[in-house]
C-alpha cells in the first residue's frame, strides 16, 4: 500500500488587535500561522494571497 502525501487547502482568518506587532503587517500574521503549523505540528505549510478583510466581512 502506497503512503502518498495528501494536500489540504483551507482558509485561515487571523484577528489582530491594535498594538500587536502584526496589526499593520499582514505577513507577520501569516508567518505566525505558518510557523505554528510547521514548527509545532511538523507539517509542511505554505501561504499566499494575503489580504485584509473589512470589518464588515464576517469571514
Amino acid at each position: 500500500m502506497a503512503n502518498d502525501t495528501r494536500t489540504y487547502r483551507f482558509t485561515l482568518t487571523v484577528d489582530v488587535e491594535p498594538g500587536h506587532s502584526a496589526y499593520d503587517d499582514p505577513e507577520w500574521a501569516a508567518d505566525a500561522a505558518w510557523g505554528s503549523l510547521t514548527n509545532e505540528y511538523g507539517l509542511r505549510a505554505t501561504y499566499e494571497s494575503i489580504e485584509e478583510l473589512s470589518g464588515d466581512d464576517p469571514t
